[in-house]
């Protein structure tokens, strides 16, 4: 396990952070998208997806609640650079970059009643929020 100080906005981490944040055809190409908040990567963890890098704020999100997702790769970050990179006003002081899962219809197992949403190229979590409550 290997963690780290960041303090800058100009470290290559944080810059990958940021375009992860900022692109889709980034997040196509690496096979790496971005969660931002203590549920959204708990729900993560939860479905096995396998989280590659984690940000915290220690005073918030403590190291040893870090080092149970099993991620190699954590940085503690300054409250000044959280404020920068955090897309949400309350996330927990916690973001992750987290490996996509590929998964094949032959995987899924369907109740006698399923209901059943497709989408394709959600890039933000708003849009696929509005579609869950609907449902």
């Amino acid at each position: 396990m290997y963690i780290d100080t960041l303090s800058s906005v100009k470290n290559p981490r944080i810059k990958e952070l940021v375009t992860l944040q900022e692109r889709s055809r980034e997040r196509r190409e690496s096979g790496l998208f971005v969660v931002e908040g203590t549920r959204e990567l708990e729900a993560c963890i939860k479905g096995g997806f396998v989280i590659d890098t984690l940000f915290f704020r220690p005073e918030i999100y403590p190291l040893e609640r870090a080092k149970e997702t099993g991620c190699q790769q954590l940085n503690e970050v300054t409250a000044e650079l959280y404020s920068k990179i955090a897309y949400r006003d309350s996330t927990e002081g916690v973001i992750a970059i987290v490996r996509e899962k590929h998964t094949s219809l032959e995987e899924f197992t369907l109740s006698a009643n399923p209901l059943i949403i497709v989408l394709e190229a959600v890039e933000k979590p708003g849009n696929l929020g509005a579609v869950l409550r609907t449902a």
